[in-house]
Formats: structure tokens, sequence, C-alpha cells
């Protein structure tokens, strides 16, 4: 058993964190009351994209679409640690060994910001980062998934190719919708001869089966 001392609030809603909880007795590093924790209901679902094997960790619903705007749109950077911080201990052993390439955001937005949203989010993997990959400008949405992408494909590029070579690679973003932006990363790494690729994304659009 842990014991804390010192009085923690929660990064959500602000209200005092009761250590009651079994994760209290884990760890000191709780952030998150239960209430608010409560409400993520993670979904750990693989998908493919271009022959690769992805992993979201929650569904984008409506609580998750808020969350993220505050964090990346309001510029919350104390939201940073919010959505890995109760699964660190399982994505630290299931992608140990690994390099991470976060998916760029337009440079603009960045400065304006402060800081990169998908860089603050995935360092608490405590795993080597490689920012080789840039977005050279912002493209409009597409109207169609094949537009997007190829729109994607134009505007990222690569700094150093070689610098993936034999390694193991683990693309990371916010958010995956049209994966456009996935795909174009895996084109660019792919020329680099890495020796296996991964994406871990925070969270995907989930179609929903018509009944």
């Amino acid at each position: 058993m842990i014991l804390c001392n010192q009085i923690k609030h929660c990064k959500i809603c602000f209200n005092e964190i009761k250590d009651a909880s079994f994760y209290s007795f884990f760890s000191c590093n709780n952030i998150m009351c239960e209430e608010c924790f409560s409400k993520f209901k993670p979904i750990f679902k693989t998908f493919k994209i271009d022959g690769i094997t992805g992993l979201a960790i929650y569904e984008y619903n409506a609580m998750m679409k808020d969350l993220i705007f505050k964090f990346k749109g309001c510029y919350d950077i104390e939201l940073k640690d919010v959505f890995l911080s109760r699964y660190l201990w399982f994505l630290k052993i299931r992608f140990k060994g690994y390099y991470l390439v976060p998916v760029p955001s337009y440079i603009d937005e960045d400065l304006k910001r402060g800081f990169n949203h998908v860089v603050e989010t995935f360092s608490r993997l405590d795993l080597p980062m490689l920012n080789i990959i840039k977005k050279a400008k912002k493209h409009k949405q597409a109207k169609s998934k094949k537009k997007e992408r190829i729109n994607a494909q134009k505007n990222f590029e690569i700094l150093d190719v070689n610098v993936v070579n034999g390694k193991k690679i683990l693309i990371v973003d916010d958010v995956y919708s049209t994966g456009s932006s996935v795909s174009a990363a895996i084109k660019l790494i792919r020329k680099g001869k890495p020796k296996r690729i991964d994406v871990l994304v925070v969270a995907k659009n989930i179609l929903k089966k018509q009944e």
C-alpha cells in the first residue's frame, strides 16, 4: 500500500480526489477522480490500415471529443496526462523497445498553442521520440476519403528517412478519423525500412453497424 499525504485535485472537474479507489493503493500519481475516470470507457480496439496494426484506446465519442478539444483547442496543457495515465503500465510493456513517431500538426498551430498535443500526450510512455515528420501546410478536408488521403500525402514530408532503419516504430496520434494522416506517415516511414511499424491513437471513430 502506498500512502499519499498531499491533497490532490482532479485535472478534469477540479474536485478533491478521494484516495479510496483500488488504483490509489498502488500509485500516488492519481490525477482523476473516480467519477471522471468512469466516463472514459476504454475500448482498446485493434484495427488495420495499409497492412499495419493499430490500437485505439478510446472511442471518439462526444465526451472524448470535448476533452480533446479542451486540451488542444483551448490550450489546457494540464489535460496532457489524463488520456494514458491509468494504462501506462500496460502500454509501456506492450510497446517496449519502440521509437515514437508523432503525427505532426501544422507548425503555426503548435506555435499558437505553445505545445504539440500529440508529443505531450505520448511523452508519458518514456520512449525515444523521433520528430521526423513535418506538416508542410494546412489542407482543407476533402469530401471523399480518397481525396483526403491524397491531400495528406502531399502535405507531409519526412526529414530523415534513414533514422528509422531497422527500428520498431510506433506512429502515435490523438484522433483517428479518416486515417489520412496516419496513412501518409506509414508511407513515408516505410521508405526507411524499419523493422516493424505499429500505430497507437488516443481515440478512433467507430462505425456503428446498422441493424
